[in-house]
This record gives C-alpha cells, sequence and structure tokens, in this order.
C-alpha cells in the first residue's frame, strides 16, 4: 500500500522508525507530505519524541507554533550539515570582545555593548564604562591606565575582570603589583550586583587561551559544570590511560560534586601520539536525549600511522549515586547536591560513563579487562605502574561509533596550518565539522580570504554494511584502535570536505559573491582572526592584535521575523560609521557591505 493511503495513525508509527533528517527529505518528495513539517500534531510529536532538549523544542512549548519550530531546526542541521549558511552579516567593530548564549559582548570607545544575536535584536545595550566603574569600583575614579575584560554575558546579567597597574611605593619590591576586581551587574536595568577584589591578582597568569582547549565551563540544569582534559604525567604513566576532571557546582553554591579520577576516562596514550594544538573541547546538552555531554577534537597517529586523523570523540558525563561521588563540601549540610543528583543520572555505565559497546558487535565493560592487546608488552605497561598507588589498571572500553567521527585526514588535501583556522567545531546533531579557514585564492595567495570548510557523514544502508563487512574479511589482520575504527567506517559513509563561499570565476566574476567575500574578509581588517561558535551560528573578530577589530557573524539559521542586523561601512582608517539598518538585506551602494543573505 502507498504510504499516501495509509491512515494518520500509521504514518505516525513510520515516522517514529525515522530520523529527523529522514523526515525532512520524505516531505520534500510531494505536496502530500509536506504535511509531515506543517502539520502542527505531527510537528509536536516529532519534536517532543526525536529533540525534546533542542532550542527549538524548548520555544514550541512556550509559542505552541511547533510546526514552525520544526521547520527552524531542521533548516539548521540541513544548513550546517550542507555548509551553507543563511548569513553573512557585520555586526560590530571593537576591542576586547566575548560571545555567550547567543549574546555578543564588545568594548567600543569607552563602551560596553551588548546585542543579542540568536534574538535579532535590532538595538544594543549600550553601557558606558566609565559610569559604571564609578559605581562598581569609586576608588577608580582617578585610574585612567586600566583595563576592562568582559567574561560572560547571560540574561543580561555580564560579569567582567578590571584591573590596573598600581603604583610602586615600595623602591625594594621586584616587579610589578596589580589590582584586579572582579564586576557583574544587570544590562537591562544598568546596575552593579556585585564587585568582589581580587586577592594576589597577577594577569600574567590570565590564559584565556586555554578555555575551550584544556578547560570548559558551561551552565546546565541549576548547575555549573567544570570539565578538564589536563592530567599530571604521574597520573598517566600508572597504565597509560588519561580522565577528564569534572566539577559540578549547583548555583546555590551549597557544596560542590566531583566525579572520581576513574569516572570519566578520556584515551589510552598507547593509541598514538596526538598534537595538542588543534585540541578542542565543547560541553553541550545532547538534542535527543537531553544528556550533559563533551565533545573533543584530537588529532592523533593512530597506531603509528604516517598521517594523522582529526578525530572527534563525544562522551556522556553521567554522575554517580550520592554515596559513590567523591564530594567536597563547603558547608556543615553535607553539600553534595545528592538532592538534585536524580535528576541529571542520565545513565550509561557506572564504571566508565560515556562509553558503550559497540551498538551490540563488542563485549561489554564487564569483560573489558578479558580483552588483552595482543599480549605485546607497552610502555608503562609494568605492575609497579599498574599498582601505583594500590589502583588497579584502568581499561578504557570501546566507544559506540556513533560518538567516533573520524574527520580530516592529512593525506587529503588541502591541508592547513593551525594558525590559519580561526574557528574549530563540531556539530553532533547533524555528525559535522566545521572550520574557519583562510584559504586564499590561486590567483592572490598573499590575500587573506576565510572560507568556512566542513565535512558530514551519513549513516549506510544495510546492503552498504553487508558489502563492507564481506570486504574487511579478508583484510590483514588490526590492532583493537584500527579494528574499532574500521567499525566507524563500516556503519557510516564519510563525505568529502566542502568550502563555502564557492571560488570566483576569474573570467567572469560574481559581483554578489566578491560582495561576501568582503564582509568574511574585510580588507581594512587583515590579520589575527578569533572566533568563538555555539550551535547556531558563528561569530569572529579580524584585525591587528591589540586594535580595533571587526566582528562578522555567520549564522545557520535565520529568523525572518527579526532581520535586523548591525551593519556598517569601514572607511580607509578602518573605523565604522556604525549604522544601524533594519532590512538585512543586501547592499548595493557600492561600499563595504553589511550584511548578505541567501533568499
Amino acid at each position: 500500500m502507498s504510504l499516501l493511503k495509509l491512515p494518520y495513525e500509521m504514518v505516525s508509527y513510520v515516522l517514529d522508525e525515522l530520523d529527523l533528517d529522514d523526515v525532512w527529505q520524505l516531505s520534500l518528495t510531494c505536496s502530500h507530505l509536506r504535511s509531515l513539517v506543517t502539520e502542527s500534531n505531527i510537528a509536536k510529536r516529532l519534536l517532543e519524541s526525536k529533540a525534546p532538549a533542542a532550542t527549538e523544542t524548548q520555544n514550541a512549548r512556550v509559542t505552541k507554533d511547533y510546526a514552525h519550530e520544526l521547520r527552524r531546526l531542521l533548516k539548521r542541521r540541513q544548513s550546517i550539515s550542507s555548509v551553507t549558511p543563511y548569513l553573512a552579516a557585520v555586526v560590530g567593530f571593537g576591542e576586547d570582545w566575548i560571545y555567550r548564549n547567543g549574546v555578543l559582548c564588545y568594548i567600543r570607545q569607552g563602551q560596553l555593548r551588548i546585542l543579542n544575536l540568536h534574538g535579532s535584536a535590532a538595538d544594543e545595550i549600550v553601557v558606558n564604562i566609565r559610569l559604571l566603574l564609578n559605581e562598581a569600583i569609586p576608588e577608580s575614579r582617578k585610574i585612567r591606565n586600566y583595563r576592562l575584560r568582559p567574561l560572560n554575558v547571560s540574561n543580561n546579567i555580564v560579569s567582567c575582570l578590571h584591573y590596573y597597574k598600581q603604583p610602586d611605593t615600595n623602591s625594594h619590591h621586584c616587579g610589578s603589583s596589580y589590582a584586579g576586581t572582579l564586576v557583574v551587574f544587570s544590562a537591562q536595568v544598568h546596575k552593579v550586583l556585585t564587585a568582589r577584589r581580587l586577592e594576589n591578582f597577577e594577569p600574567e597568569k590570565l590564559v584565556p587561551f586555554e578555555i575551550g582547549i584544556t578547560h570548559c565551563f558551561e551552565i546546565f540544569n541549576g548547575h555549573i559544570y567544570s570539565l578538564s582534559n589536563h592530567s599530571e604525567l604521574e597520573e598517566e604513566e600508572a597504565d597509560w590511560v588519561s580522565p577528564y576532571h569534572c566539577l559540578r557546582i549547583p548555583l546555590s553554591f551549597n557544596g560542590v560534586a566531583k566525579l572520581k579520577p576513574d569516572g570519566l576516562l578520556r584515551r589510552n596514550h598507547r593509541d598514538g601520539p596526538m598534537d595538542q594544538r588543534w585540541t578542542f573541547m565543547k560541553m553541550f546538552k545532547d538534542e535527543a536525549t537531553g544528556e550533559i555531554k563533551v565533545v573533543e577534537s584530537r588529532k592523533e597517529w593512530i597506531k603509528g600511522s604516517s598521517s594523522t586523523t582529526r578525530t572527534y570523540y563525544t562522551t556522556t558525563i553521567s554522575w554517580p549515586s550520592e554515596q559513590e561521588s567523591h564530594s567536597v563540601s563547603d558547608s556543615n549540610e553535607g553539600g553534595s547536591d545528592g538532592s538534585n543528583t536524580s535528576e541529571n543520572n542520565f545513565g550509561g555505565n557506572s564504571i566508565s560513563p560515556g562509553y558503550q559497546g559497540n551498538l551490540g558487535n563488542e563485549p561489554d565493560q564487564g569483560n573489558a579487562e578479558a580483552q588483552p592487546d595482543n599480549g605485546n608488552p607497552e610502555p608503562g605497561d609494568s605492575e609497579s605502574n599498574h599498582q601505583q598507588g594500590d589502583r588497579p589498571p584502568r581499561i578504557l572500553p570501546p566507544r559506540d561509533p556513533r560518538d567516533v567521527h573520524p574527520g580530516d585526514d592529512s593525506s587529503k588535501g588541502p591541508v592547513f596550518l593551525r594558525n590559519k583556522c580561526g574557528i574549530m567545531s563540531y556539530h553532533p546533531s547533524c555528525q559535522t565539522f566545521v572550520d574557519l579557514v583562510d584559504d586564499p585564492s590561486p590567483s592572490n595567495p598573499g590575500k587573506q580570504r576565510m572560507r568556512i570548510r566542513g565535512g558530514t557523514r551519513h549513516r549506510r544502508r544495510p546492503e552498504e554494511i553487508e558489502d563492507w563487512s564481506r570486504c574487511s574479511k579478508v583484510k590483514r589482520s588490526l590492532s583493537v584502535a584500527e579494528k574499532h575504527f574500521e567499525e566507524v567506517y563500516k556503519l557510516y559513509k564519510h563525505e568529502e570536505p566542502i568550502a563555502w563561499p564557492p571560488n570566483q570565476d576569474p573570467e567572469s566574476p560574481n559581483p554578489a559573491l566578491a560582495q561576501l567575500y568582503e564582509i568574511l574578509s574585510p580588507p581594512n581588517y587583515a590579520g589575527e582572526i578569533t572566533g568563538d561558535w555555539d550551535e547556531r551560528s558563528f561569530v569572529y573578530a579580524a584585525g591587528a592584535s591589540g586594535g580595533n577589530k571587526q566582528k562578522a557573524l555567520v549564522p545557520w539559521r535565520w529568523s525572518k521575523k527579526g532581520q535586523a542586523v548591525r551593519k556598517g561601512k569601514a572607511d580607509s582608517k578602518g573605523e565604522a560609521d556604525g549604522k544601524e539598518e533594519a532590512d538585512g538585506k543586501e547592499r548595493t551602494d557600492g561600499g563595504n557591505t553589511g550584511a548578505w543573505h541567501q533568499d
């Protein structure tokens, strides 16, 4: 029987077995099936069952427009996996800046400017820095040589770091002393919430570049999560296995919960060396399950391979029960936030959360110790090391192939240097990695040209998996790590990376494409590229280090009901006029373009 003739109830059962991407492709086959993404009841069922933790689903629960939010989610994922953003726009000019929770916060000409990009805000919130400091730190009124750095912004609550060099009153004192203050204020009502003096403050110890590389912080479900992939050498030498270190602090600050060192294993260093420069990690909430996870990118030489591979690993952060967790209390009330751990116990294996069997094809964790590594001795594989601190050797169980995505292989061109990659990102919901790279045109290799480059993968059809399995039987014997990657390649078809925007045709140049490249690579702001990203947007700054920079926005989804985009032209001195326009459309005035978008 044709799918078009099935009753509504039967169609709903069919949809239960499909991924959201499959539903989207099915809705494009004919006008009748278009109702799969336009009918409210179907859309609600799809969102609540397949993406209950997605931002679009949360919005739909408020607006009740499930069909609209379903299409927004599907278009966002399609935009990411095809590496085709909806818009490129200039959103600001300034100095220090941060991008958090869809909000851009930056400093320009003595003002702190806040622009909600996800909310498509038409106007910025502008805060006079001098007036702010006069209220928060009265003793700083006479200080003119200082530094103010935005740290975080959420729900119009902004935290900043203010510091300055103190005059040296002791001639025998070596070095410089600094006064530092943490300032937290409400940007909406222009009110200082707190200002706390930092004792023994040393700005040279600030390492913001380590955030997102060795440490990351997020707020989920009323808790502050802190995660680190840094381990001491002595800890790794025991068995060459390194863990993640994770803390969870309730916003009530009544205690700190800490995972045991063996509770969240990261990697076995016997699998091969790693290039730390390409490492990044980010915590996120899984859209399908609501679990807290971390995705980490690592560039590795797997088992001594001559070529490196950037692989993206996803690990579930699962908390054990209160009795099993190692808790450090800040009060006399226990402080393990045990009353709240039940709602955040996301399941998984209690010995090593975040690792699962290979879809039933691998032994479970309980049998992991019965898998010898070919019986060959390895560095550090000694009884004294294994028993360091009376701790048994840690066994890294096999990962689920869905949580391992081999990306760029250095044997496949082009090859980009690390300093040519302004942003590296991975989107687990789309199984897609996306980078912002400096890829000069062959016709002008000395000119900076920013492009977005990404690659995705898709599940193979059952017959393709069978063909792969038959071919793999005649292959040479493989190590444990190589067998695991073979399982990944058997289940997934990896597409070749693609770049956006397309190359300009030198014989017949496209004016719109040239205009787009001017937004992504502003002529007056060539130089250092720094950026940040989330599941919906890229935001990056271009310009000389320490100077005025242009901020560019590249969103994967755009709201038609909120097309306001901050746009500005840059003059020959690199200063912006900062004009406000609210159409968000293509500029045709011959100047530097403020925005470009697809219809």
